[in-house]
């Protein structure tokens, strides 16, 4: 019996034709996406990037119930292939809004909408709340809102996260969270502040300057 020839290299064949396929080219590796992501000493307007301790964001150990609602907390079960992490901050004021910065490749554009979509979906789902597992202790999101998304990218979500303080019940404190596709790669923001005050949403100087960081280093990627 006969046995087809040349099997493994069609098989190459089809990989490299997918690859050239829009939408169907896989995201970054890691290392390509540590050059996009915004650098250690890199300023955007008063905030300034600084090097994180952990290699993702603390709330990526967090579980959510419902479950459905854990886009909302984490998109790290979402099917991502590598990922690039930041913090931004402004230095030396304690109380001042700090963003975390997350960079992540999917498979093709489409496993990246998915995403997307599942974040939009428990935006919708989980509007009058839902409570965060973080190990130590449970922190109870009172409303979940969606906000004015940047019109940047393929597409984009923005979310006003109201949640209760842990220590006291009687205190409420904001977060928001951005996140924008472009192809098969997602840039997060993740904004909060250690006081009572909302802060009005992430920062548009860290998010344009991401933003233009990504678009300039993927353009010269593709020419």
């Amino acid at each position: 019996m006969q046995r087809p020839r040349n099997g493994g290299g069609r098989g190459r064949c089809a990989d490299r034709q997918r690859r050239r396929e829009p939408g169907r080219a896989p995201g970054p590796g890691v290392e390509r996406l540590k050059e996009l992501v915004v650098a250690e000493g890199e300023k955007f307007g008063p905030y300034e990037v600084t090097e994180p301790l952990l290699d993702e964001p603390m709330s990526e150990l967090y579980e959510a119930r419902p479950a459905g609602c854990l886009p909302l907390t984490s998109l790290g079960k979402a099917g991502h292939t590598a990922q690039a992490y930041a913090k931004a901050s402004v230095p030396g004021r304690f109380q001042a809004v700090g963003t975390e910065i997350l960079l992540r490749s999917y498979r093709d554009a489409g496993a990246a909408s998915a995403a997307v979509k599942s974040l939009a979906d428990a935006g919708g789902r989980c509007a009058g709340g839902y409570t965060e597992d973080r190990a130590l202790a449970e922190a109870k999101v009172l409303k979940v809102e969606a906000v004015q998304a940047p019109a940047l990218g393929d597409e984009a979500r923005a979310y006003r996260i109201v949640t209760q303080d842990v220590k006291d019940p009687g205190i409420s404190l904001y977060k928001y969270l951005t996140l924008v596709r472009s192809g098969a790669v997602t840039l997060a923001f993740r904004s909060d502040v250690i006081d009572t005050k909302d802060f009005g949403g992430v920062p548009q100087e860290i998010v344009a300057g991401q933003w233009e960081k990504f678009a300039k280093g993927t353009a010269a990627s593709a020419s």
